[in-house]
Protein backbone atom coordinates (compact mmCIF):
# COMPACT_ATOMS: atom_id res chain seq x y z
CA UNK A 1 0.00 0.00 0.00
CA UNK A 2 1.42 3.41 -0.98
CA UNK A 3 1.22 5.98 1.81
CA UNK A 4 1.78 9.72 1.81
CA UNK A 5 1.51 12.37 4.42
CA UNK A 6 -1.51 13.90 2.78
CA UNK A 7 -1.68 17.63 3.25
CA UNK A 8 -5.39 17.63 2.43
CA UNK A 9 -6.35 15.41 5.35
CA UNK A 10 -3.65 16.82 7.59
CA UNK A 11 -5.06 20.31 7.21
CA UNK A 12 -8.52 19.03 8.10
CA UNK A 13 -7.26 16.98 11.05
CA UNK A 14 -4.59 19.42 12.24
CA UNK A 15 -5.15 20.27 15.90
CA UNK A 16 -1.95 22.09 16.67
CA UNK A 17 0.20 24.68 14.91
CA UNK A 18 3.12 24.24 17.35
CA UNK A 19 6.40 23.93 15.48
CA UNK A 20 8.90 21.29 16.53
CA UNK A 21 12.30 22.92 16.76
CA UNK A 22 15.66 21.21 16.70
CA UNK A 23 18.34 23.71 17.59
CA UNK A 24 17.77 27.11 15.99
CA UNK A 25 15.67 25.92 13.02
CA UNK A 26 12.73 23.68 12.18
CA UNK A 27 13.70 20.05 11.77
CA UNK A 28 14.18 19.03 8.14
CA UNK A 29 13.61 15.36 9.00
CA UNK A 30 10.22 13.83 9.78
CA UNK A 31 9.62 13.51 13.51
CA UNK A 32 7.54 10.60 14.81
CA UNK A 33 6.25 10.95 18.37
CA UNK A 34 4.59 7.64 19.21
CA UNK A 35 3.59 8.82 22.70
CA UNK A 36 1.48 11.63 21.17
CA UNK A 37 0.56 9.75 18.01
CA UNK A 38 2.08 12.54 15.89
CA UNK A 39 4.08 12.85 12.73
CA UNK A 40 5.60 16.25 11.99
CA UNK A 41 7.36 17.39 8.83
CA UNK A 42 8.94 20.85 8.97
CA UNK A 43 7.01 21.49 12.17
CA UNK A 44 3.57 20.77 10.71
CA UNK A 45 1.47 17.85 11.83
CA UNK A 46 0.72 15.30 9.11
CA UNK A 47 -1.01 11.94 8.83
CA UNK A 48 -0.17 8.88 6.77
CA UNK A 49 -3.01 7.87 4.44
CA UNK A 50 -3.61 5.71 1.39
CA UNK A 51 -3.17 8.38 -1.30
CA UNK A 52 -4.35 6.10 -4.13
CA UNK A 53 -7.54 5.20 -2.25
CA UNK A 54 -8.26 8.85 -1.46
CA UNK A 55 -7.73 10.01 -5.06
CA UNK A 56 -9.78 7.13 -6.47
CA UNK A 57 -12.61 7.92 -4.04
CA UNK A 58 -12.57 11.65 -4.88
CA UNK A 59 -12.65 10.80 -8.60
CA UNK A 60 -15.58 8.45 -8.00
CA UNK A 61 -17.76 10.76 -5.89
CA UNK A 62 -16.99 14.09 -7.61
CA UNK A 63 -15.99 13.02 -11.11
CA UNK A 64 -12.46 13.12 -12.49
CA UNK A 65 -12.47 16.80 -13.54
CA UNK A 66 -14.04 18.12 -10.34
CA UNK A 67 -11.76 15.97 -8.16
CA UNK A 68 -8.78 17.29 -10.11
CA UNK A 69 -9.91 20.89 -9.48
CA UNK A 70 -10.55 20.28 -5.77
CA UNK A 71 -7.15 18.69 -5.24
CA UNK A 72 -5.47 21.36 -7.41
CA UNK A 73 -6.90 24.18 -5.31
CA UNK A 74 -5.71 22.59 -2.10
CA UNK A 75 -2.25 21.49 -3.22
CA UNK A 76 -1.51 24.76 -5.08
CA UNK A 77 -2.34 26.81 -1.97
CA UNK A 78 -0.32 24.47 0.23
CA UNK A 79 2.68 24.76 -2.11
CA UNK A 80 2.55 28.56 -1.98
CA UNK A 81 2.30 28.55 1.82
CA UNK A 82 5.17 26.09 2.21
CA UNK A 83 7.42 28.05 -0.19
CA UNK A 84 6.72 31.29 1.67
CA UNK A 85 7.46 29.61 5.01
CA UNK A 86 10.73 28.12 3.81
CA UNK A 87 11.76 31.42 2.24
CA UNK A 88 11.13 33.23 5.56
CA UNK A 89 13.19 30.61 7.37
CA UNK A 90 16.03 30.74 4.81
CA UNK A 91 15.96 34.25 3.28
CA UNK A 92 19.47 33.98 1.82
CA UNK A 93 18.94 30.61 0.11
CA UNK A 94 18.93 30.42 -3.68
CA UNK A 95 15.89 29.18 -5.54
CA UNK A 96 17.75 25.97 -6.28
CA UNK A 97 18.49 25.43 -2.56
CA UNK A 98 14.86 26.08 -1.62
CA UNK A 99 13.61 23.68 -4.29
CA UNK A 100 16.09 21.03 -3.08
CA UNK A 101 14.64 21.32 0.44
CA UNK A 102 11.11 20.78 -0.89
CA UNK A 103 12.16 17.91 -3.16
CA UNK A 104 13.88 16.18 -0.23
CA UNK A 105 10.80 16.64 1.97
CA UNK A 106 8.58 15.21 -0.76
CA UNK A 107 10.86 12.19 -1.14
CA UNK A 108 10.90 11.65 2.65
CA UNK A 109 7.11 11.91 2.77
CA UNK A 110 6.64 8.98 0.42
CA UNK A 111 5.77 10.73 -2.85
CA UNK A 112 8.63 8.97 -4.62
CA UNK A 113 12.12 10.11 -5.58
CA UNK A 114 11.69 13.69 -6.82
CA UNK A 115 14.06 15.28 -9.32
CA UNK A 116 13.54 18.87 -10.40
CA UNK A 117 15.72 21.36 -12.20
CA UNK A 118 14.28 24.84 -11.55
CA UNK A 119 14.97 27.93 -13.64
CA UNK A 120 17.75 29.96 -12.01
CA UNK A 121 16.26 33.46 -12.17
CA UNK A 122 13.39 34.04 -14.58
CA UNK A 123 10.13 32.09 -14.60
CA UNK A 124 10.35 29.42 -17.27
CA UNK A 125 9.35 25.80 -17.88
CA UNK A 126 10.17 23.34 -15.09
CA UNK A 127 10.57 19.63 -15.72
CA UNK A 128 9.80 17.35 -12.77
CA UNK A 129 10.35 13.63 -12.52
CA UNK A 130 9.09 11.35 -9.76
CA UNK A 131 10.61 7.88 -9.79
CA UNK A 132 8.59 5.19 -8.02
CA UNK A 133 5.62 7.57 -7.63
CA UNK A 134 2.99 6.84 -5.00
CA UNK A 135 0.33 7.49 -7.70
CA UNK A 136 0.51 6.52 -11.34
CA UNK A 137 -2.45 8.30 -12.97
CA UNK A 138 -2.10 11.33 -15.24
CA UNK A 139 -5.64 12.65 -14.70
CA UNK A 140 -8.03 13.42 -11.88
CA UNK A 141 -7.13 13.94 -8.24
CA UNK A 142 -3.88 11.95 -8.62
CA UNK A 143 -2.55 14.40 -11.22
CA UNK A 144 -3.16 17.38 -8.95
CA UNK A 145 -1.99 15.54 -5.86
CA UNK A 146 1.46 14.97 -7.35
CA UNK A 147 2.05 18.18 -9.28
CA UNK A 148 -0.20 21.10 -8.24
CA UNK A 149 1.85 21.49 -5.06
CA UNK A 150 4.86 22.24 -7.26
CA UNK A 151 2.87 24.80 -9.24
CA UNK A 152 2.26 26.61 -5.94
CA UNK A 153 5.94 26.35 -4.97
CA UNK A 154 7.15 27.93 -8.21
CA UNK A 155 4.34 30.50 -8.26
CA UNK A 156 5.47 31.74 -4.84
CA UNK A 157 9.19 31.64 -5.63
CA UNK A 158 8.89 33.52 -8.93
CA UNK A 159 5.83 35.71 -8.25
CA UNK A 160 4.10 34.43 -11.37
CA UNK A 161 1.46 31.70 -11.51
CA UNK A 162 2.54 28.31 -12.84
CA UNK A 163 0.33 25.54 -14.21
CA UNK A 164 0.65 21.91 -15.25
CA UNK A 165 1.35 21.60 -18.97
CA UNK A 166 2.07 17.92 -19.73
CA UNK A 167 2.22 14.71 -17.74
CA UNK A 168 3.37 11.27 -18.78
CA UNK A 169 3.80 7.99 -16.95
CA UNK A 170 6.48 5.57 -18.13
CA UNK A 171 5.44 2.14 -16.87
CA UNK A 172 8.74 0.49 -17.80
CA UNK A 173 10.76 3.11 -15.86
CA UNK A 174 8.05 3.51 -13.17
CA UNK A 175 8.39 7.26 -13.54
CA UNK A 176 6.00 10.23 -13.76
CA UNK A 177 7.21 13.24 -15.71
CA UNK A 178 5.57 16.63 -15.68
CA UNK A 179 6.26 19.98 -17.30
CA UNK A 180 5.09 22.99 -15.34
CA UNK A 181 4.96 26.34 -17.15
CA UNK A 182 4.24 29.95 -16.21
CA UNK A 183 0.75 31.12 -17.21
Amino acid sequence: MHLRWLRFLASIRRRSQVAVRVGPKLSEEPIWDKTKGELRIRGQRHVAVDAQGLCDHLDLIAGTKVAEVIMNQHEFRQGKEDAASIRREKPDASIEQLVDLVANAETLSGIGVVKVNPPKTAPGPVDLEISNPCLKRTTGAAKSFLFSYWCGIFSELFGKEFKIDQITYDEKENSMKCRIIPK
